[in-house]
């Protein structure tokens, strides 16, 4: 692999990982043809074969160059043109001949030049050559290329590269991510360099192992989107290539490093809320609400405001290694929207408000009130209830100006379970009784949450004599 620094600015691509493989450039035309010398490498056939590497200076710096066509004539110069394919070669295989240049080309030894040559002419399918070579090179030359070439099998372009965030931390918070590489034939080891937005902290530089892989630690350090790019050199999917005539050798060299680049992006999320009536069936359209939020572990100090309509209650957090709970109790009206946002305190100050989940509206309506009027003589009573009042001894309906169903129930001597619909005006029931048995007639009104439940009055007990 080829180590390199991130080049370029930050993409800012959105979702938590995306990967892109940049290629280099094809130049546009071949070079003059230059000299051409031997440099590193071995000669071998009583002199007349010489396994190894040439020297040509391409715009004053030293380039090297090897042989693919051996048994062919050694030119005088060569001309180098980027190619993706080499003529009569597939494109895995000239895939092949470019990994093995890009990771090995750069041979330091006479024996690393010589494998390189073998190892590339084996690639490429010159068999009579590498077998007759072999058998005139020290073995260990062999075993070299013969790793070379298992090396270049092992890491085959193209290469993708993925940034994996696992959590969007808050500001003060930190989350375990990883960087994976991957080539056509799987893992890849290399050397990742990570970039950021200001408001994240990671580190600058990754060694991906044989897995291809390495976590990292990413912290939050201020409010607003947080932005990692990640990048890494590897071999090229292509190589630049000599257009011999027919029995000259065909000459290669490495083309420059290509990069590959993944982006990752977040946004931290902030946590709710949570509330609890005081009352449970029974509430007189004001409870008292326990509203408690929870800051996690955090190294920045942070406040929740909770927005009651036209009123604001604040909570503050002191920065803690572990989870924090606080509650507030508020006698809230029937119907009042309860929202929260939170903001973290940084180095660059508080910042901007994160909406927390759970927002919520208060819903414990007043149940409605209930009249009602009894007459009865020495044998039998009538008892007429309705949802209303009573003014001047008589019943007055009640109407329902409200979003919620009103519920009538009646049980114990006389039983009835009647609806009041939104907008529509209670109707009055009556019921007959029979006096001197102690009967007992039990009134009570309910009015349903928006939730599904019910709210219950105090039930009203009627006895007859």
């Amino acid at each position: 692999m080829i180590r390199s620094r991130i080049v370029g600015s930050l993409l800012a691509l959105a979702g938590v990982a995306t990967a892109v493989t940049l290629l280099p450039a094809a130049s546009a035309a071949p070079p003059p043809e230059l000299p051409l010398a031997p440099g590193l490498g071995i000669r071998v056939d009583g002199g007349t074969d010489f396994v190894g590497f040439y020297v040509t200076h391409i715009d004053g710096t030293a380039t090297k160059v090897y042989c693919i066509r051996p048994d062919s004539a050694e030119p005088a110069g060569v001309a180098l043109r980027t190619v993706s394919r080499l003529p009569d070669t597939s494109r895995e295989v000239t895939r092949l001949l470019a990994e093995t240049l890009a990771a090995h080309g750069d041979a330091q030894t006479p024996a690393q030049a010589a494998a390189v040559s073998q190892a590339l002419n084996t690639e490429v399918g010159n068999r009579l050559a590498v077998h007759r070579r072999a058998a005139l090179l020290p073995a260990r030359v062999q075993r070299l290329a013969d790793r070379y070439v298992a090396e270049a099998h092992d890491r085959l372009a193209p290469y993708r590269l993925a940034v994996h965030l696992h959590r969007s931390p808050l500001p003060g918070q930190s989350a375990t991510g990883n960087v994976t590489l991957t080539s056509a034939s799987g893992p890849a080891r290399g050397v990742v360099a990570l970039q950021h937005t200001g408001n994240v902290a990671t580190p600058d530089e990754l060694h991906l192992g044989a897995n291809g892989r390495a976590r990292f630690t990413y912290t939050t350090t201020a409010g607003g989107p947080v932005h990692i790019a990640a990048a890494a050199a590897v071999a090229p999917t292509t190589l630049r290539a000599t257009r011999p005539a027919a029995g000259t050798q065909l000459m290669v060299a490495s083309s420059p490093p290509a990069e590959v680049r993944a982006n990752a992006t977040y946004q931290g999320t902030a946590p709710g809320i949570r509330y609890r009536y005081a009352c449970t069936s029974q509430c007189d359209g004001s409870p008292v609400v326990t509203l408690t939020a929870c800051a996690p572990a955090s190294d920045a100090r942070s406040r929740i405001t909770f927005q009651l309509d036209d009123r604001v209650r604040r909570i503050g957090f002191a920065p803690a290694s572990t989870r924090a709970c606080r509650s507030i109790q508020l006698a809230l009206d029937d119907g009042v929207r309860v929202s929260a946002t939170w903001r973290y305190l940084t180095r660059r100050g508080w910042t901007r408000a994160y909406p927390a989940a759970g927002a919520f509206v208060v819903d414990c309506p007043a149940p409605p009130p209930v009249a009602v009027a009894a007459s009865y003589d020495c044998t039998a009573a009538t008892v007429t209830v309705v949802l209303g009042r009573q003014r001047g001894g008589a019943l007055r309906p009640l109407r329902n100006r409200t979003s919620h169903r009103m519920l009538l129930v009646v049980s114990g001597a006389a039983a009835g379970r009647f609806t009041l619909t939104a907008g529509a005006t209670a109707t009055a029931h009556t019921f007959r009784l029979a006096c001197g048995v102690g009967a007992v007639l039990t009134v009570r009104s309910g009015v349903r949450r928006t939730g599904g439940g019910v709210n219950y009055g105090d039930p009203l007990e009627i006895r007859m004599p």
